[in-house]
Order: structure tokens, then sequence, then C-alpha cells
């Protein structure tokens, strides 16, 4: 096929491919969705068991360990970890990267309602939830109010303002922090109700009796059937004073003459603070597969329609994750038009003519915009991944149209019309084109089939390559020609006497480069040896700095936002907590760089939030700050937050504290970069090689903030029942701990409703600071079913032990996590020197201590990289044997591989990068792109040697013919590529380190290709040769015989 004459026949078909591609392309720009970065965590569901009065420990025994192993049988599962705290119990399930999570979610509801009646029977219903709890909430809403109370707004909020919220398409819940709940109070007085012989259970259990609405079966009436409802509800606080309590001997008593009655607000455990002032706040978390952005614009759509049903209420956006993703989409765009600027500049100072280079220019935006039309056909996101592969594509896609361009343009001189050189100067390079591009392309294509972390990270990067260097070539078969052809009749004169005095000095000094380059190849022709042995040295003292350099999985990034979790001394009360706050509040408040912050302060119920220490209570604390953007301030975000760790250091009772930037962890949903995990059946002995291993972490240079998952330094004390005693007096086990329960905590009897529509709790418990002290709990009189009263100190004594807060498990064993974050070195340096102090603890038989989270997934994912690297340099030859028709030319052209580690080593070393999965991405492109200047020598000298040229002589040749399209498309690749390796976009620190491999590798691979290559060339000639001589003798005694 011609691609040339089709190009410009059929000049009207391409005329409308070209608009069609402007129009769709433009269209899909204007509405792709938009995200900060692809989510690499794999498919994660939680179940969260609420188990009233339940230590730790116990939450473990009876809920957590009966789940994980029911659900260890679920189809695709991968990972079981569980998280048991008092009260509550949290399994998060992993599956595989395959798994359906709707499906897997319907599956979990079908285990646990199998093994319902293995678990405790005051265990509220388990909640499957599609997403980790350890998520952050993509949005918080402060609400504050000069006309209405924090009660009454806890009530708004509550009744109205969350429902509103969750209603919205994507939001996956709404939880609801701070403020006071209203709640009628019941305060019992001691000795009234003990002089009556009840005990708080009766006392709840008449209120029960007396506030009923049930259902009573149905009724034939009237030749009708209706529903019958039983209803005696309490309408007032006259009637809940006046309810009647019944006595042992049958006479009742009225509720008011046991205590006071009154309408309150409840026990403050949690608060929240905006900048400082006391707020409310709605965390907003969204469903696993909806897009961030487009569910924060609906909240906000939201948002603008309350502010007018309820003016007297400022709802104020505390933190919203769709800022910083716009501020990157932004950047990232302005980046695109830099590079695409840079490529411009270069083609013209190469080009002198700039209709020519108005046709490579062109050529530009209709491959952004026809490889935007099909990321969005293929309902793919704009997002830092793929934003960096369109910036990092910008050089790679003109160089087939630089190549047919600079063709054309010699065709022309040797005196062809115009269209005759388009066609014949097109046709002639088109077999090279494809196959230089194809050569890119199949080293990409693995990448889709991926799974797991890589997979989940590049397969987008990949994608958007593909459609990229995909449209590239189309572009410049079928539309350079044709363009070429159009603008040819336009001349610039004026404006090419501007050019030309840039240009054609610029184009003096490329033939001077060229003339010493021929210096030096004969020059090295005549010592062969010697060069390729420099050469050999060179990749290997580049590959050896690679190795002791360090690695990392993904490079940091400063996204601006840093989250601050506090833990106070055990047994701190909320007001000490807030205290801390305050004190990391107003070192924030001062801050020129901290724009805004909110604090999330103790404990809420329902709230399904977790924290660094699980799920918070009250000595914890959640500081969210946000600061200026990373263009806007001198100072990066951890040496801000270096200077708080050490603000927070100083704070009296701070027990423990992490201070982490958000987008911190490579993979998605981790705790830290510094994961490790020891696994045991003891907990008390991994507590105490938790200690160990914590201690000897903290000795390794590089490590910063590290804490464990736990803290065994809470105090429980344990009331030692007396089973017989018990027995002979009539009581049990359930009927103490409820008695016991209620006395210290109160009981929540029932609800009704006031004032016409308010429904509201009714909270019974003790008048009176009765939990303070021991020997007052042991006088405490407990109330047999025969309403004898009894001290708790004579069916029971006392002791005080140490226990943990936290109890954690994976994969069926009980485990400690120690987690931390790394400062200054590389990351695999620190996990080194982690792995040599961990190998010097002494485990007890049936214990394990190994990384988990980013660690793991780096040693899996180089795993991975290494074999993508492998399977497409085999790619690579195997598209370039039929091409060349050779199985040694393909070997000489891809010598030129190697040679881009002795530039990625220097350009590492220049900006302070590590080895990572970017860089490892960038060797695998650069293994389809380098070749493509080596395919264009080679495929030269084959040429001129076919002419009857000596090898020398065809090598000089194509020296001089080849010398500028290689240069002009290597350094338009590297000028494109550099907005991306300056960082100059907010989130480009992630990807850097590609570009910058790429830009060190190509620059490499150029300038020793047009020197090399040949030399190898020469040799593998040679030795050809040899071996032919060598065989020849053989075939003729042979021959000999034969005759």
């Amino acid at each position: 096929m011609s691609f040339g004459r089709f190009s410009t026949e059929k000049k009207y078909s391409v005329l409308s491919i070209m608009i069609a591609i402007f129009i769709f392309g433009v269209y899909s720009m204007l509405t792709m969705n938009t995200q900060l970065a692809p989510d690499t965590s794999p498919p994660t569901a939680t179940v969260m068991s609420v188990y009233p009065g339940a230590m730790a420990l116990d939450v473990a025994t009876d809920v957590s360990k009966p789940m994980e192993e029911a659900f260890a049988k679920l189809d695709g599962i991968e990972e079981i970890s569980s998280s048991s705290q008092d009260n509550l119990s949290i399994i998060q399930l992993t599956f595989d990267y395959t798994t359906d999570v709707d499906q897997a979610s319907i599956d979990i509801q079908n285990t646990i309602n199998r093994i319902k009646n293995d678990l405790p029977e005051t265990l509220h219903d388990p909640q499957v939830l599609k997403f980790s709890v350890a998520d952050q909430p993509i949005m918080t809403i402060g609400l504050k109010s000069d006309s209405i109370s924090m009660t009454e707004l806890r009530k708004l909020t509550d009744e109205k303002l969350a429902y509103e919220l969750q209603m919205i398409e994507g939001v996956a819940a709404v939880n609801v922090f701070g403020g006071y709940s209203e709640e009628i109070t019941v305060s019992l007085d001691d000795a009234t109700v003990r002089a009556y012989g009840l005990n708080i259970d009766q006392i709840v259990g008449a209120l029960n009796n007396s506030n009923i609405k049930a259902p009573g079966g149905n009724i034939y009436y009237e030749d009708k059937d209706l529903l019958l409802r039983i209803e005696e509800s309490l309408a007032s606080i006259e009637e809940l004073k006046n309810t009647a309590i019944p006595l042992m001997d049958g006479n009742t008593v009225p509720l008011s003459s046991l205590g006071d009655i009154y309408v309150g607000s409840s026990v403050k455990e949690g608060s929240y603070r905006l900048n400082g002032e006391e707020a409310l706040a709605l965390l907003i978390t969204k469903k696993a597969d909806y897009n961030t952005v487009k569910v924060i614009e609906s909240v906000n759509a939201k948002l603008e329609d309350l502010t007018t049903s309820y003016p007297k209420i400022d709802l104020l956006v505390a933190s919203d994750d769709s800022e910083f993703t716009n501020q990157m989409v932004s950047n990232m765009a302005s980046s695109v038009v830099i590079a695409i600027i840079f490529t411009m500049i270069i083609i013209l100072l190469f080009i002198e003519n700039i209709s020519r280079s108005l046709v490579i220019s062109i050529s530009m935006p209709l491959v952004f915009l026809s490889t935007i039309g099909l990321m969005k056909l293929f309902d793919m996101d704009l997002d830092l991944v793929t934003l960096s592969a369109l910036i990092l594509s910008i050089g790679f896609v003109v160089d087939t149209s630089i190549i047919i361009v600079e063709n054309i343009n010699s065709h022309e001189i040797n005196g062809k019309t115009i269209k005759l050189a388009a066609v014949e100067g097109t046709d002639e390079i088109a077999m090279p084109s494809i196959a230089g591009a194809t050569t890119t392309l199949i080293v990409l294509i693995p990448l889709l089939f991926v799974s797991g972390f890589v997979g989940e990270m590049f397969k987008p990067l990949s994608l958007t390559l593909i459609f990229a260097i995909s449209s590239s070539l189309i572009v410049a078969l079928v539309m350079i020609p044709l363009l070429t052809v159009m603008l040819h009749p336009f001349s610039f004169r004026r404006s090419e006497k501007l050019v030309s005095a840039l240009s054609v000095p610029f184009n003096r000094y490329m033939d001077k480069i060229m003339e010493k380059y021929l210096i030096l190849f004969k020059k090295a022709s005549g010592m062969k040896k010697q060069v390729l042995a420099v050469m050999l040295v060179l990749m290997l003292l580049s590959a050896l700095f690679i190795r002791l350099n360090g690695m990392e999985m993904l490079p940091k990034f400063d996204s601006g936002v840093t989250y601050v979790t506090l833990e106070m001394v055990p047994g701190t009360q909320i007001s000490k907590t807030e205290e801390a706050v305050s004190a990391v509040e107003s070192y924030l408040a001062n801050n020129a760089m901290v724009v805004s912050f909110d604090s999330r302060i103790g404990y809420e119920e329902g709230n399904m939030q977790q924290g660094d220490f699980g799920v918070m209570g009250k000595d914890q604390a959640l500081i969210t700050v946000n600061l200026t953007s990373r263009k806007e301030r001198s100072t990066t975000i951890w040496e801000f937050q270096d200077d708080l760790r050490r603000k927070i250091e100083e704070i009296p009772d701070v027990n423990r504290y992490v201070v982490k930037e958000k987008g911190g962890t490579a993979v998605t949903g981790a705790s830290a970069p510094i994961a490790v995990r020891l696994s045991g059946e003891d907990l008390d002995v991994l507590y105490h090689l938790a200690d160990q291993a914590v201690k000897r972490i903290n000795e390794v240079p590089g490590t910063t903030n590290i804490f464990t998952s736990f803290n065994d330094k809470y105090l429980q004390m344990s009331l030692n029942l007396d089973g017989n005693r018990m027995a002979e007096l009539g009581l049990t086990s359930a009927s103490v701990s409820r008695q016991i329960y209620g006395r210290m905590e109160g009981i929540e009897a029932s609800q009704m409703t006031i004032d016409g529509d308010k429904s509201v709790d009714i909270k019974v418990g003790f008048s009176g600071d009765i939990n303070s002290d021991q020997e007052y709990l042991l006088d405490t009189y407990l109330t047999t079913a025969h309403g004898v009263k009894v001290p708790l100190s004579e069916i029971a004594n006392i002791s005080v032990d140490n226990r943990a807060n936290l109890v954690e498990r994976d994969n069926m064993s009980y485990s400690v996590n120690i987690n931390g974050f790394t400062d200054e070195r590389a990351f695999s340096h620190v996990v080194a020197d982690i792995q040599d102090e961990l190998d010097k603890i002494e485990l007890p038989k049936g214990y394990r201590i190994e990384f988990s989270g980013e660690q793991k997934t780096l040693t899996d994912s180089v795993g991975d990289m290494a074999f993508l690297l492998s399977l497409a340099i085999i790619f690579v030859y195997l598209i370039l044997v039929p091409q060349f028709k050779s199985f040694v030319h393909p070997i000489t052209i891809m010598s030129a591989i190697p040679m881009v580690v002795i530039g990625i080593a220097p350009a590492l070393f220049i900006t302070g990068k590590y080895m990572s999965m970017p860089v490892l991405l960038g060797l695998i492109l650069l293994a389809g792109t380098v070749v493509n200047n080596s395919i264009l020598l080679v495929d030269a000298i084959n040429l001129n040697r076919k002419s009857g040229d000596s090898i020398e002589l065809a090598i000089e040749k194509s020296i001089k013919s080849r010398f500028r399209p290689i240069m002009m498309t290597a350094l338009s690749d590297v000028v494109g590529m550099l907005p991306l390796a300056l960082q100059l976009a907010l989130g480009s620190e992630r990807f850097s380190p590609l570009a910058i491999a790429v830009i060190g590798g190509m620059l490499a691979a150029t300038l020793l290709t047009v020197v090399i290559i040949p030399i190898i060339y020469m040799s593998m000639e040679s030795l050809g040769f040899r071996i032919k001589m060598f065989f020849k003798p053989v075939s003729m005694k042979v021959e000999e015989k034969l005759i």
C-alpha cells in the first residue's frame, strides 16, 4: 500500500478524518473524568461489628476469630486482617485484583448469616462496607452557626443534612462528628434506689414496657383486614416522670421519686474544631468505584442548595480532595503545552522552512487530540499517571513526522515535484517507521496484561502511550504528506529570515558535531576492541552505581496536605486531649504556610474511619493541615513536618504520634512506607518482641516516626466472679454484668418523642461521680431476682492488670505491626539495615517477623518489571529479525539498549533520584525507543552496501545522511520530556524519574549510537566472515568426497 499516494489523492477523506479527530478530541478533553491517581489497592471489603461491653481481647476471641475462619473459604481471598478494640471488631478482607467487590460483598453477607448462631447474642448486626475504614474522607464539611446551639445544630445535621448528602450518587457514608446530641437523662439517686430494693435493670425494663410501639397482627373489621398496632408511648416529660416502677411488694413508685429527670446533652466524648473554633463536621466517604472529583462536584452543588435552605448555618469546606487534583490537572495541561512549544522550537531550529515546521507542529495537537479521544473511548481518566504519559509522549509522537518530512525534503531537493516527493519520500521511509513504532509498542503491550500493583499503576500509562504512538504513526503516514503538499505554496520569507538568525548558526554547529563524529568514528574503528572494552566498563560502573544508589517504590510528592495523629497517655480524658490539640493548633495558626486546619478529637459513636492507632478514643485526635502549594513556599512539606514533630515532642503527656503527608505511600491505603509484621500465638511474647524490634529500628539511620499498631500500657480492672456464691444467690454473670455496666456507664432505655416531632434517647444512670472509687465499686449492691440486695464484694474480687487497646490478627494468627517513615536515605538501604537489625532478634519457635506493605509490594513489582524488561528485549529482537532478514543485524541494532545505563546513572546522580518503579518503566520504554535510531543507521548502511560501497564508506555515508534525523528526533524527545523531568506541575515529582531516566538514556544512546553501532556492525561482519571462512574448507572437503 502507498501511504503517500493515499494521502495526496484522497484529500477530502484525509481532511475529514482530521476534522473528526479535532471535534471528538476537544469534546473528550472537556468531558473526561479527572482524578489524582489510579487506586492501586486491590479489591477490599470491611466487616465492622459492635460488641458492647467487651474488651479488645474478648472481641478478638469471640467475634473476629470465628468470622475470619469462615471468611477464609471465600473465593479470591488473598489476605484477612482484623483489628479488635474495646466494643468493636473490624475485619478487612483483601481479594485478588480480578475479584468483583460487589459479588464478594454478597458472599461475605451470606457467610455472616450462616455463622450468626455461633456469634455472641449481644453482638450487633455486622456491617459489610465496600471500602477500607482506613481510607480518609474525600471531603470534610464544617458546620457553624451564630444563632443555633451546638445541640440543635447536631440534631438538625443528624436528621436532615446528613441524610440529604447521603442520597448523593457515589457517596458511601456521611459521618457526623462533634457537637452535642440531645437526650433525656434519668439521674437515679443511689440511696433511694437501694431503699426501694430496685436495680437499674428493673427500672429500665419498666420504662421499656411503658413505652411500646409494636405490631399486634391483623384483625377483621367491617369486611376489611386491618393491621393491629399496640402503642403505649410516652409523649412528654411529665408522663415519663409519672411512669410507675413496680416494687417487690406489688406496689409502684413514680420514676420521679427515684431521681432527677431532665432534657440535656449527652456526655461529651468527641469534638470537632475548624481552624481552632468549635464546629460540627460532616465526613464524606465515596464508594470505591466512583470518581472523586465528580462526587465532590455533586456534593458542592448540594451544598449550594442547603445554604439557601438553611441560611442560619455556615457550611464551610474544611478539606476537599478535588482541589489538589484540579490544580494538578491544570498544571499538567500547562506542562503539555510547554512540551509542545519546546519541541516546536527544536524542529524550527533544524528545519529552517517554516511551512515544513508547521506541518510537524500541526501533527502534535492532532496526535494529542486523537490520544485523548481514544482514552475517552476506553473510559480512562485524566490523572497523574495518564497526564505524565501525555507529556512523556510529546517527544516520541513527532519522531515519525520529523523523519518523513526530512525525507520528503531530500526528495524535493533532488528535483522532484512536491507531490511526487511527498509520495516517494513517505513510502520510502514507511516500513522503517512502522518497524520503529512497532518496537516501542511491543514493549508496552505486555504491561496491559500484568496484574497486581504494577498493572494497576502502569496499565493506564502504557495504554496512553500506545494510543499516542499509534496515533502519531497514522498521522505521520496519512496526514503529513497531504499537509506538506498543501502548505508548500505558502511562503514565510520574513519570518524565515528571523528564524535563520538562530537556525543557521545552530545547523552549522550541528554540522561541526557531525564532522567530529566522523573523525571519532575513523579513530575508533582502528581500535575496536579497546572502544568496546571501555564501553563495557562504563556500562558496568553505571549499573554498579544504580545498584548502590538505592531504590524506592515510588518517589514522594508534596501534596500540601499533612495528617497528624495524636495519642495521649492511656486514660487521658477528652479535656486533656483538647489541651494538647490546642497547643498544636496554636503553632499551626501562626505558621504562614498553613492555609487551614481542622481537628477531630475523641470518639464518635458510629464513626467508621480508622486512624493510625485504630478507631479513635477519648485520648486520641486527628488533625488535617492544608498548606499552600509547593510553588508558593520555599519549605518542603517534609521540612514542615520535621518542625511540627519537634513541636509535638514538647507537649506533655503525648504518648505517641504520627505525622505524614497525604499520598505518602505508594500503595493506596497503606499506613506508612516501613511496615514490619510480627506474628505468633502469644500476644505477650509478640509485645515483648515488638519492643525489641522498635528499639533496633529506631537505631537505623534514615528512619523517623516509628510506631506500633498497639499500646499495651492501658490498665484494666477485672472483676473475678465467684460462680458458686452467685449460684447460691440466684445471680447470673449476665445479670451482674448488666447491673455493673448500668451503674458505671448508664443504659439507653428507649426513645420518646417530645415537642411533636423530636425523637430523643432516654439515658438511665446514677448521679454523682460513682466510677472513680474502687472501694465504692465493691460496696455496690446488686439485686437478685428475689429482690435480695448483695454487695459486689460478696461475689467478686478486683485485680488491676495491663492490657492492649488493640488486638490484631493477620491471616489467622495474632500479629503486631510496626510502621514508620524514611528520611534522607533510599528506601531499599533503610530496609536492608532494618533487616540486619531484625535478624539479630532471637525468635521463639512458631514466631515470624517479616516486611509487609510497601517492601513486599516492591519485591513483587521488581520481579514483574524485570520479567517485562526481558520480554521487551525478546519481542524487539523478534520484530527486527524479519525486517532485516537477518539474525545478526538485530543484535547490532539492540546493542544500543544496554548503552542507556551509561546515561541513566549520571542523570539520577545529578538530580538526586533513586531507582524506582518509574525508572524501571523508563528502562522498558527505552528498550523499544533507542533502537529506532539504530534501525535508521543500520538500514542506511545496508542500502549503501547494496549500492557497492565498502563497509567503511557505507558507514560514513550513513552517518552523514542519518545524523540530522537522529539528532532531531533525540533532541525533540528530550525537550518534550523536560517539563516532566523539571517537575513543573504539582504532583509530577512522582513520575519525574521516568522522564529523567529516559532523557539520560536517550542522550547517551543517541550520542554513542553514531559511533558504537557502526563499530559493532563492523565487528559482527568481520565475525561472520571468519565463521564462513572457518566452515568453507570443511564444505570443500565434503564436496571432494562426494566427487
